[in-house]
């Protein structure tokens, strides 16, 4: 499942992060690299050591929590702390599937499930930059507005393609779902989505209809089998 959450993080937000970054040191994104990363990395991050970090971080974590399509199509169990990034002329990430587990340096593991990146450039302030998944039949790139996001399965290959000019900025992070299954997933985010469709097409109040309610029950149970909470 791969999903383009529009409008993610509030311009304001977004505006925020910004200006917290312009004052802030990056440093080399190999330090947060994987034990296959070498050679095919090359961006600039956020140390997690600085307070900015911090504060950014929990900022994020915040709208995660209360955004509702977010909620849906992860069921999030844990998400990872956020990774921001900078990738300026001639920086790229070449092909790659993330780490299975995240938080190497601590004794709390979050298993990777889906990963989501948060767009924080303006696409047309860079040429390149796109983020680029595999799907198996053809790549999907994605080069999104300020705020928008993408949401998808972090086994997948993918990679940022080189940047040419100017600046690419982003927010990445990992999450842990309470449905390990992919397809569990997807079978629940379709019935949410039928149901939230019968919520604005049913006359009357929806719940008065036994087919809303049973088809609640339906979603309900299945969550119930598969969810590990």
């Amino acid at each position: 499942m791969i999903v383009a959450i529009p409008q993610l993080l509030p311009p304001d937000l977004v505006a925020a992060i910004n200006r917290e970054l312009d004052a802030t040191p990056f440093v080399d994104g190999m330090q947060t690299a994987g034990a296959y990363i070498e050679g095919i990395k090359r961006n600039e991050e956020l140390p997690a050591t600085s307070g900015t970090f911090a504060r950014l971080n929990e900022a994020v974590q915040t709208i995660l929590r209360q955004n509702n399509d977010f909620q849906i199509l992860a069921i999030p169990k844990a998400v990872a702390a956020c990774l921001f990034s900078r990738y300026r002329p001639g920086m790229f990430y070449g092909d790659h599937a993330d780490n299975a587990l995240m938080g190497r340096d601590s004794a709390v593991k979050t298993r990777s499930d889906m990963s989501i990146t948060m767009f924080l450039s303006d696409p047309a302030s860079y040429d390149g930059g796109e983020l680029v998944l595999d799907t198996d039949t053809s790549p999907r790139a994605f080069k999104l507005k300020p705020g928008d996001a993408v949401l998808y399965p972090t086994y997948s290959l993918h990679r940022v393609e080189a940047v040419r000019q100017g600046e690419r900025r982003a927010a990445v992070t990992w999450i842990q779902s309470m449905v390990r299954m992919p397809t569990q997933r997807q079978i629940l985010v379709d019935l949410a989505l039928v149901l939230d469709w019968m919520l604005k097409s049913l006359p009357g109040k929806p719940h008065e209809h036994a087919e809303f309610r049973r088809l609640q029950k339906v979603r309900s149970n299945l969550e119930r089998m598969w969810a590990e909470p």
